[in-house]
């Protein structure tokens, strides 16, 4: 979730509100309950800046913060216009609890920061959606579903190896150029085509190159008909040619010894 700027999520949602017309404009209006106190309590109106130093602040007072996670939380489940601004408001207050968290997993995982920022405004985002109005909000749930599903996430990431053995093929030494043949002795070259598919979408042209048989041994796909990828039962290097191919077979053939 990046803006078209290149800045990331947190940084736009901080952008948002520290623009002067938005700034000193919105407002929560908080109530404090005075327990105990014979004084009225009156609704006290405060601004995003005033919000954030009261829940952050080195005076900050739990029952306070208490009142104001209860009044943009309330707000944010009641905001059901397209463009409002509560369900962003709330988001803007949680930013200092997502952070450090944000900061630990990029270091660990070496996820993409704004990956990671992303996938917690989203699930803050699903929890305010999937609640009711009627049922109150609590801001400590909604922070931890955001860091368990940006963990989650970049846990996932690692699983996901990209493999660059096809962009390193022009780079092996032990690949004979074109017209040339190898010796007995080097591992078996195989010529490695994909055909152009029949629709209008895909490759434009086939694609010829070479590679050693080890490195197709977990790489070599066929697409199958429900669009999954399979591995095929048995390695067997194609002798001849075929005019047609589905999408994502790959036809083989060794290429001739050096003599």
């Amino acid at each position: 979730m990046i803006d078209s700027h290149g800045t990331s999520a947190f940084a736009s949602v901080r952008r948002h509100f520290d623009h002067p017309r938005i700034k000193d404009t919105i407002a929560l209006t908080i109530t404090m309950n005075a327990e105990g106190d014979a004084a009225t309590a009156e609704p006290v109106r405060l601004t995003v800046p005033a919000a954030q130093e009261a829940l952050y602040g080195p005076d900050s007072n739990p029952r306070l913060s208490a009142a104001i996670w209860e009044a943009a939380l309330a707000a944010a489940q009641a905001d059901a216009t397209p463009h409002g601004t509560a369900k962003l408001l709330a988001i803007r207050l949680a930013l200092p609890m997502l952070s450090g968290t944000v900061h630990r997993i990029c270091g660990r995982l070496r996820a993409d920061r704004s990956d990671v920022e992303a996938e917690m405004i989203l699930a803050l985002l699903g929890g305010l959606a999937a609640s009711e109005p009627a049922t109150p909000l609590r801001i400590t749930p909604l922070i931890k579903a955001a860091r368990t599903r940006a963990w989650r996430f970049a846990r996932e990431g690692l699983r996901e190896i990209p493999s660059t053995q096809v962009e390193h093929v022009s780079q092996d030494r032990a690949l004979a150029p074109a017209g040339t043949v190898e010796s007995g002795s080097s591992p078996e070259i195989l010529d490695v085509q994909v055909d152009r598919p029949d629709g209008p979408e895909g490759l434009r042209a086939p694609l010829r190159f070479r590679v050693r048989s080890e490195h197709l041994r977990e790489e070599a796909l066929t697409v199958t008909s429900g669009g999954r990828a399979d591995r095929p039962p048995a390695f067997r290097p194609r002798r001849r040619r075929r005019s047609r191919h589905r999408v994502g077979t790959l036809p083989i053939r060794p290429s001739a010894g050096r003599p």
